[in-house]
C-alpha cells in the first residue's frame, strides 16, 4: 500500500516546480565558471554569468535562475554515454536555460516562511531569507518564497514574480 507524504518534495535545485506561467529563456554562459542549477544568473555584455563574490552584481542585472531542463542536459544519460558524465551545472560557453518568471526549486542556506524575500549573501553567494547586516546581502526584489524548506529538505520553492531584464 502507498504512504501519504507529510512534506512536499520540491525536487533538486533548478527544477521548475510549476509550468502554467513560467518564462524560460536561452542565454549563453559567458563566464569562465560553471553555473549550478538553481543559481542566480546575471546579465553581462556577452551573455550571462553566475553571482560573483569578488565583484558582486546589482539587482538591475539580475536575470533569473539557472534551470535544469531534463531533455537538454546530459544528466539524464548514464555516466559514460557520449563521454559526458552526469552534471548539475551549465559549463562555460553552454547555452543555458534561465527561468525569468515562474516557480523553481532553490537551495537556501536558512529556513524562511511563506512570502519571505530572497537575498544573496555577498560573502559566499548563498541564497538566504534574512537580510543580515547592512550591505552584506543583495535583495532579489522580484523573488519570494512560495513554500519554505522544512526538516531535512534543503530546497524551497520560490517564485520570480515578474521579469527584471529582457
Amino acid at each position: 500500500m502507498g504512504k501519504v507524504q507529510n512534506i512536499f518534495g520540491y525536487g533538486s535545485p533548478g527544477t521548475v516546480t510549476r509550468s502554467a506561467d513560467n518564462i524560460i529563456i536561452s542565454v549563453r554562459n559567458a563566464s569562465d565558471r560553471d553555473v549550478p542549477f538553481g543559481a542566480p544568473v546575471f546579465i553581462n555584455e556577452n551573455g550571462a554569468e553566475p553571482f560573483s563574490i569578488a565583484s558582486p552584481q546589482e539587482f538591475a542585472d539580475f536575470l533569473g535562475f539557472a534551470v535544469s531542463v531534463r531533455d537538454k542536459t546530459p544528466d539524464v544519460y548514464p555516466q559514460g554515454q557520449f563521454n559526458d558524465p552526469p552534471r548539475s551545472a551549465w559549463h562555460p560557453g553552454d547555452v543555458m536555460e534561465v527561468l525569468v518568471r515562474g516557480s523553481i526549486a532553490l537551495e537556501t542556506g536558512v529556513n524562511g516562511v511563506q512570502g519571505s524575500m530572497l537575498y544573496i549573501r555577498k560573502t559566499d553567494g548563498t541564497l538566504v531569507t534574512n537580510m543580515g547586516a547592512s550591505g552584506t546581502t543583495l535583495l532579489l526584489e522580484n523573488v519570494r518564497v512560495r513554500r519554505p524548506r522544512t526538516g531535512s529538505v534543503s530546497c524551497c520553492e520560490a517564485v520570480v514574480n515578474k521579469r527584471n531584464v529582457l
